[in-house]
């Protein structure tokens, strides 16, 4: 027993040390959940230059581990050393929807995983077919209009395009129909081609539409107006409080990872956030930089699940 407790004493006396030698001179695996080449991928390449030059250490690996909707990438990360070199970026779904949609998953995202930051947000626009509507009142009156049958795209079930349109169809009481695309490119082909009326998506993939008329911009979801359509109201702003709606990619370690390591990375990260290479190269990605740290990125995150699994149960959504 003098032998457990004077082990354990010794870990702990040696646990401040650690964390403010992190990351020492052991490399970084900074996993993604999400393809090469994504948004996920390109903000995780970002922040890890930006961590670069606030530790010195250049041995850090970003790794895209995708699939399972994030959670092979989430996986890998909760079952790895807790000791602050194994960190996870990835997006909203594998948190705060796919565990309400469901079940059997190998982890539970947010018992297993401790959020660190937010690294990056960006709003979403609702954009609707021109000719069926170029404001919001006319696109609700159309879709509650007998016989319309309208119907919106998202990029799959259970997808934030998906669950932001059934929170409006909620709160609006507009009966459109939900049609699921493998991706943006093919939802935005026949948003255009006029099979499906809505969806909402990022601005970068409809900026063009929008200018040339083919597609309306009716609010964007952030808590501002966005600089590029300063005419479109926000939603809340369009009489939708409950769809101010962030996209968002964040930073996790492994749950057990000790406080002391968590601050201390949660530090660094204060301190890359004033990068300014970092800052214009998430600008040009659309996104903006947050000022999260890891107790407001936890009750973010939190809320965020709460509201989608009230969402998901009154539409009765579940995974296909």
């Amino acid at each position: 027993m003098r032998l457990a407790a004077a082990t354990l004493a010794a870990a702990l006396a040696a646990t401040p040390a650690i964390a403010q030698d992190w990351p020492g001179r052991e490399p970084i695996r900074m996993i993604v959940c999400a393809p090469g080449g994504s948004t996920v991928d390109l903000t995780a390449r970002l922040w890890a230059d930006a961590i670069r030059e606030r530790i010195g250490n250049p041995a850090i690996v970003v790794e895209p581990r995708a699939g399972a909707g994030g959670m092979i990438g989430a996986e890998a990360v909760a079952r790895a050393p807790a000791d602050g070199h194994t960190l996870l970026v990835c997006f909203p779904g594998s948190f705060t929807m796919i565990p309400h949609l469901r079940r059997n998953l190998p982890i539970d995202p947010l018992h297993d995983l401790r959020p660190l930051a937010l690294l990056a947000t960006a709003p979403f626009v609702f954009v609707a077919d021109a000719r069926v509507a170029r404001t919001l009142p006319e696109f609700i009156a159309k879709a509650k209009a007998p016989g319309a049958d309208l119907s919106y795209a998202s990029v799959g079930p259970g997808s934030l395009a998906h669950l932001g349109m059934e929170l409006f169809k909620q709160r609006t009481g507009a009966p459109l129909v939900h049609v699921p695309y493998r991706g943006s490119p093919e939802a935005i082909t026949d948003l255009l081609g006029g099979r499906v009326a809505a969806f909402i998506t990022l601005l970068s993939a409809v900026q063009g539409h929008v200018a040339e008329g083919r597609l309306a911009a009716l609010f964007v979801t952030g808590e501002t107006r966005m600089s590029a359509l300063p005419e479109v109201p926000t939603a809340r702003e369009a009489g939708l409080p409950d769809l101010t709606v962030l996209t968002w990619h964040g930073l996790f370690v492994p749950r057990a990872t000790p406080e002391p390591v968590v601050q201390r990375i949660a530090a660094v990260l204060a301190a890359a956030r004033s990068s300014a290479a970092l800052r214009e190269g998430l600008a040009r990605a659309g996104s903006d930089l947050p000022s999260l740290g890891p107790a407001e990125a936890e009750a973010h995150i939190r809320a965020e699940s709460a509201t989608w699994k009230r969402v998901i149960e009154a539409a009765g959504i579940t995974a296909q």
